[in-house]
């Protein structure tokens, strides 16, 4: 388990599992912050929500600028994982993939081919729609981090 800073950050521009979010995170008394720009803010938002200017990756450098070792964040934005996974940070992505150390090289090297063939014209597939099972996935993933800091959190 990572050093104490029970605090979920989420990229909240493209997210699609918010309310998974906030139930488990309200389930197990755990902070999270919703970074946004405005272009992309729900009308269902709080004062846990971030909103910013819509410049080109503000919300990645407001979580790399704001994020402690031990929290966590949400992401779909897989570059930003490997900066984040560096940094000590639990990176878990909406599908309920938990990115690590390991993956930075993959990732990116999947990201460099994948401009490459941008560059050239090729057409590039997007990736396949959010299933019910990616969603139980995901929740299974972030309940089990919500409980061990809320565990982490009694223990202090």
């Amino acid at each position: 388990m990572k050093s104490h800073n029970p605090i979920v950050y989420v990229d909240a521009d493209s997210c699609p599992v918010k309310q998974e979010i906030v139930s488990a995170c309200a389930a197990y008394h755990v902070p999270v912050r919703f970074v946004t720009t405005i272009n992309h803010l729900s009308s269902d938002s709080d004062d846990s929500w971030v909103v910013l200017d819509p410049v080109d990756q503000a919300v990645d450098w407001y979580i790399l600028n704001h994020i402690t070792p031990g929290a966590c964040v949400v992401t779909q934005d897989l570059a930003l994982a490997t900066l984040l996974t560096a940094k000590d940070v639990t990176v878990i992505t909406p599908r309920g993939e938990l990115i690590t150390d390991e993956d930075a090289d993959e990732i990116l090297l999947r990201k460099h081919m994948r401009i490459q063939n941008q560059r050239q014209g090729k057409r590039i597939k997007g990736p396949s729609k959010l299933t019910a099972a990616d969603r139980r996935r995901f929740l299974t993933i972030f309940s089990s981090y919500c409980r061990k800091m809320q565990e982490s959190d009694e223990s202090c």
